[in-house]
């Protein structure tokens, strides 16, 4: 009795410590539904294998920080491309070498971003506190997008993606 005590006393010093992991759907319908009744962004990760998520990340693992983040802020789904429905739903979000990732805005309604491939851990970090602010509006989906903005005269609005209707609307009436 009192060793659970002076555990719970020790976690309440350093919360800091405990660091969250994301909980990772395998349904999209369902992470979809969440999204709307939580008002998170989805983020969808596109891999194959087991824990094929790690594979996003450069470094071959996400950092503790990126769970921490996808952790709070997110409703995580990761399609397998190995298992049904996976390969049908990378095709369906255009992500032909079945790696990426494709992020929502709050409501759901429309990607934010998407990035097909692997990236830096540091990139994913940075993209995933961004689009996790809620007071985000989201008026373009941005795709690859580099560290350094293109030149001015080049600069133009990209156009909204949304999932292709003919999955989301059979699955959740809605698009994400």
């Amino acid at each position: 009795m009192y060793t659970s005590g002076l555990l719970l006393a020790l976690v309440g010093l350093f919360p800091s410590s405990i660091r969250q992991e994301p909980t990772w759907l395998d349904d999209y319908a369902q992470a979809f539904r969440q999204c709307g009744q939580l008002e998170k962004p989805l983020a969808v990760f596109i891999g194959s294998g087991p824990k094929g998520w790690n594979r996003l990340s450069k470094d071959g693992q996400l950092s503790a920080e990126t769970k921490e983040v996808l952790a709070k802020n997110y409703v995580c789904v990761y399609l397998d491309t190995n298992r049904d429905g996976g390969q049908e739903l990378a095709t369906a979000f255009e992500m032909p070498r079945h790696l990426g990732i494709v992020i929502s805005d709050s409501r759901g309604r429309v990607q934010a971003f998407r990035h097909e491939g692997d990236m830096q851990a540091q990139v994913l970090t940075r993209n995933l506190r961004r689009y996790a602010d809620p007071q985000r509006i989201v008026a373009s989906t941005e795709s690859n997008p580099s560290d350094e903005p293109p030149p001015r005269a080049y600069r133009f609005a990209a156009p909204v993606y949304e999932a292709p209707p003919s999955y989301s609307s059979f699955r959740t009436g809605r698009s994400c």
